[in-house]
């Protein structure tokens, strides 16, 4: 089984990058082969609508995002993690985001045939979790319409120093068992694949 972990923060080493990585811990204490990638430190350039992926497997544009298409297209689960800029993800997150076009079909029929699991990882400098979760679950809400298995968000809050998240510990607690139950899913979707019918 694979999780890869996504973080579009452009802080490296800070709460974004720990969060994520506290998940992906969880999933490789549970078997997982794991892989991490930083968004800022790779050439992503943003969409540019011209829709050569609706007739071609992939994008027109070729940068690092051919490799993570392989990657997702291999993933049994994946976590995006961003930090929260006015209210919404960062940036980078976004035109990350906005390049997963290729995995949809013309039609909008997906092309996720794993249907990996996703955990969205959110940090924020405000102390009320809940504050964005409007906005989140909407981002939720379109990956599972992009084809992922959309499971759980996980907020931590109050993180504006560098490594804030690492102190909360009940959340960190929470990730990684989120982590850990990433696998537990594959491993059932896959027992679902294989039974017998009656």
């Amino acid at each position: 089984m694979k999780v890869i972990g996504f973080s579009g923060s452009p802080r490296k080493g800070a709460n974004t990058d720990r969060l994520v990585s506290h998940v992906l811990a969880g999933a490789q204490s549970a078997g997982a082969e794991t892989a991490f990638f930083r968004i800022a430190d790779l050439n992503i350039k943003g969409c540019i609508s011209c829709y050569y992926c609706k007739s071609h497997d992939t994008c027109s544009i070729k940068d690092d995002m051919q490799g993570l298409y392989k990657e997702m297209l291999g993933a049994d689960a994946v976590v995006i993690g961003s930090p929260v800029y006015m209210g919404q993800m960062t940036g980078q997150t976004k035109t990350f985001v906005d390049r997963l076009l290729p995995l949809l079909n013309a039609d909008f029929t997906t092309r996720l045939t794993k249907r990996p699991a996703l955990v969205l990882a959110f940090t924020q400098g405000q102390p009320d979790t809940g504050m964005f979760l409007p906005y989140m679950e909407s981002t939720k809400q379109m990956l599972a319409f992009m084809g992922f298995a959309a499971k759980e968000i996980v907020v931590a809050g109050a993180t504006r120093e560098k490594a804030d998240v690492d102190q909360q510990t009940d959340l960190t607690a929470r990730a990684k068992a989120l982590g850990a139950g990433l696998l537990g899913a594959s491993i059932a979707k896959i027992k679902r694949k294989t039974l017998a019918p009656l």
